[in-house]
């Protein structure tokens, strides 16, 4: 059994490595004027990379990914625009996620809409430096079993976490091939959980409320280059964040709760394949094996944490994109994470998921740039159990997301 919490924020909305934009721009200062890669890169009217900003940031916002949690996927691809660019982002996700019980009683649909708004912005310093400044809600989900019906063994369970993060990053080309960037994150994470319905035993009623606490980690990485032909191979390393809630809890009173967030590991890559077009991908790796959320007053009554996770997923996205005119662009994108084949809990009712995602993206006036995506999202049949054995089945679900992208060159 992957996770044996009493509770699981779950949270299919969310993942997403290139979530609120960010930067597959192709470098083109050694290309000719009217090379492919030039064609490829033609800025600010239409750079067919931008298309690639909306739709990742499309997949970002499609409820689904590891552990359930991550939502953003914390991209730093901003990093990697030319010049001086700055962008905002509007997500909105609306899952369809219900099961039945042994019994035949249903759930309902237990994820809530949820939106995500994300910004950022980078500028070129001169002598090889380039920064930036990203805004976004790595962590969030809104999970409701309000609705079930009578007898439901999780029916008035809910969870919701809530999290903002700043990241400032450098970038220094150490050649016209290799960099290195990194810097720091400050991140805010909480919140909620409340263990409902006849599942739960004598847990049923108890509820937790963890304040929302900043913490400090750090970014590092590095990318190669061939300009020539639009090639960008990065990797980046974000470290673990601690962080110490002050919790209420009514089977206990005040104490804290120590959670620490994940490490994680982002592979973005991308080159251009012919005048005008260029494939693009990521590899995102998550550190949720041993991560825990345990507070004091829940601990000795079950036995184990309030919600737990022991498996490190892995998620997958490959991308085309496409210049249409110069003033127009097109993208098609899929992400997969593989089922673990193992139950879950009452709030990640799934188990793995593939989205196909597409959008497009229009040079304005004035170096601005309009994007706008959608995304269908198929999520995998999962049963959900809870520890005194009572459990659920969740099949045939899926998500459906939009993001709107504004994009500023200066």
């Amino acid at each position: 059994m992957a996770c044996r919490p009493a509770l699981w924020w779950g949270g299919a909305l969310r993942d997403g490595p290139l979530q609120g934009g960010g930067g597959r721009d192709v470098p083109h200062q050694a290309n000719p004027p009217g090379s492919p890669v030039r064609q490829l890169a033609r800025a600010p009217a239409t750079a067919c990379v931008t298309v690639c900003v909306t739709v990742c940031a499309t997949v970002c916002a499609t409820a689904v990914g590891s552990a359930g949690l991550d939502l953003s996927g914390q991209p730093v691809t901003l990093l990697f625009r030319d010049g001086s660019y700055a962008e905002v982002s509007l997500g909105v996700t609306d899952p369809r996620l219900g099961g039945t019980d042994p019994a035949g009683v249903g759930s309902s649909d237990v994820y809530a809409a949820v939106s995500d708004l994300g910004a950022g912005v980078v500028h070129s310093l001169g002598g090889g430096w380039s920064a930036a400044v990203i805004l976004d809600h790595p962590y969030g989900v809104r999970v409701d079993y309000a609705g079930a019906g009578a007898g439901f063994p999780f029916a008035g369970t809910h969870a919701e976490p809530q999290s903002l993060a700043v990241t400032g990053l450098l970038r220094y080309r150490l050649d016209g091939r290799w960099s290195v960037h990194g810097g720091l994150r400050a991140q805010r994470f909480g919140g909620e959980a409340f263990l409902a319905g006849p599942g739960y035993g004598a847990l049923s009623g108890y509820a937790w409320t963890g304040d929302p606490d900043w913490g400090l980690g750090f970014v590092v990485g590095g990318a190669f280059e061939i300009p020539e032909v639009a090639l960008r191979v990065a990797l980046t390393y974000g470290s673990e964040i601690d962080h110490d809630l002050a919790a209420s809890e009514n089977f206990f009173g005040p104490s804290t709760t120590a959670v620490t967030m994940p490490q994680s590991l982002n592979l973005d890559f991308q080159t251009g394949i012919a005048a005008g077009t260029l494939v693009y991908g990521l590899v995102r790796w998550v550190n949720w094996d041993g991560w825990t959320v345990a507070p004091a007053g829940l601990l000795p009554a079950p036995g184990q944490p309030l919600l737990a996770f022991d498996d490190d997923p892995f998620t997958y996205r490959l991308g085309l994109a496409r210049q249409l005119t110069e003033r127009l662009g097109a993208a098609v994108e899929i992400a997969h994470e593989t089922a673990r084949g193992q139950t879950t809990t009452p709030l990640d009712p799934y188990d793995g998921f593939t989205t196909l995602a597409v959008g497009g993206t229009l040079g304005l006036a004035a170096g601005l740039e309009l994007g706008a995506g959608l995304g269908y999202t198929w999520l995998g049949d999962a049963t959900a159990v809870v520890p005194g054995g009572a459990s659920a089945r969740f099949v045939d679900n899926h998500a459906v997301s939009a993001r709107l992208h504004l994009g500023l060159r200066f």
